[in-house]
C-alpha cells in the first residue's frame, strides 16, 4: 500500500474517533458487543446515465489540476453507496495515483451495512484492494465476518493477514494474535491509530488474559508489543498484573508498562519518555496499582 494510502487511512481513523479518544485514553473495563447493524443484500442501482457519469467523473482524477480531483470527490460521495459497484473494479495496482482517489471516496460511502456486499469482493485481483477491504472489514467488528477474516489469516501478503488477524482479535478471538503482534512490534508508528481503533471497544479481560500469558515470559521485544495491544484490552481490574513490566530492567518494557497504565486508567500515553522520565512514573504507579 502506497504511503499516500498509509496517511489517507491513519487521518480517516483519526476522524473517525470521538473527541478525547483520539489520544487511545478511553479505559473501559468489559467489552462492548459488536454493533449490530442490518447489512444490505445489494448496492443501490443506478441508472445508465449515472452511472455514465460517475466514470466521467472518475477521469478526472487523471487529470494534472487538484481542483478537479476534489470536485470529482465531493461529488462521487454526494451520489452514495451506489458509486461503489462501480469504482471497485477500477481499482488497481499500478501505481498511477488512482487508487488514492478511489479509496478516499469509497472510505465514505461504504460502512457496516455494505459489509456483506464488500465480501463478495474478496476474490479481485488487486492487491490494493484486497487490502483495503480486509481493512475496511476489520474495523465493522462484524462477527457475521469472522469466517472472511480467518480465511485471510493464510494470506500471503503480510498486510492482509495482519488486518484480518486485528479484525479476529477485534472480535475477542485470538487466531493471528502472533501476526497482530509481530506487525505491532515492526509498525506500531503506522498501525498505532487503527490499532486503537479497532481495540478500544473490545476491551475485556478475557481478551486480554491470553496476550498476558503469552508475553510474560517473553522477549523484551514481545513483552513491548503486547502490552501496546493491552492498553486497549486490559481491565482496570487487571491492571496490577503491570508490576511485572513496570519493575523490568528494560527501558522499552518498562516505558511500554507506564503507556498501558496510562490507557488503561483513562490517561494519553506518552510515546517519548526519556530512561529518567520512565523510572520515576514507574515508581508512581507501583505505588499506585
Amino acid at each position: 500500500m502506497s504511503r499516500a494510502l498509509r496517511c489517507l487511512f491513519a487521518l480517516s481513523i483519526l476522524a473517525s474517533l470521538a473527541p478525547g479518544q483520539a489520544g487511545d485514553e478511553r479505559s473501559r473495563d468489559q467489552q462492548e458487543p459488536a454493533p449490530t447493524v442490518k447489512k444490505l443484500t445489494d448496492w443501490p442501482k443506478f441508472k445508465k446515465t449515472k452511472a455514465g457519469a460517475v466514470r466521467s467523473k472518475v477521469k478526472q482524477f487523471r487529470k494534472a489540476k487538484v481542483e478537479l480531483h476534489e470536485k470529482a470527490s465531493e461529488q462521487l460521495i454526494a451520489m452514495g453507496a451506489g458509486v461503489a459497484p462501480i469504482l471497485i473494479p477500477l481499482v488497481n495496482d499500478r501505481q498511477d495515483g488512482l487508487n488514492e482517489h478511489l479509496l478516499a471516496v469509497l472510505d465514505q460511502v461504504v460502512g457496516p451495512e455494505h459489509a456483506s456486499l464488500l465480501a463478495r469482493e474478496t476474490r479481485r485481483p488487486s492487491l490494493e484492494w484486497r487490502r483495503y477491504l480486509m481493512r475496511k472489514l476489520a474495523t465493522f467488528r462484524d462477527a457475521d465476518m469472522a469466517p472472511i477474516l480467518a480465511a485471510a489469516l493464510k494470506d500471503k501478503d503480510p498486510d492482509i493477514a495482519f488486518y484480518a488477524a486485528l479484525g479476529l482479535l477485534g472480535l475477542g478471538r485470538h487466531d493471528g494474535l502472533d501476526t497482530v503482534l509481530l506487525e505491532t512490534k515492526k509498525r506500531w508508528s503506522e498501525y498505532g491509530p487503527l490499532i486503537a481503533q479497532i481495540l478500544t471497544p473490545a476491551r475485556a479481560a478475557k481478551t486480554a488474559s491470553p496476550i498476558y500469558a503469552k508475553i510474560v515470559e517473553a522477549r523484551p521485544t514481545d513483552q513491548m508489543a503486547g502490552l501496546r495491544l493491552l492498553r486497549y484490552l486490559m481491565s482496570k481490574d487487571q491492571s496490577k498484573q503491570l508490576r511485572y513490566f513496570l519493575e523490568s530492567q528494560e527501558f522499552t518494557v518498562k516505558r511500554a508498562a507506564i503507556n498501558t497504565a496510562r490507557v488503561v486508567h483513562g490517561q494519553k500515553p506518552i510515546e517519548k519518555l526519556s530512561s529518567f522520565q520512565a523510572i520515576g512514573m514507574a515508581k508512581e504507579w507501583l505505588s499506585k496499582l
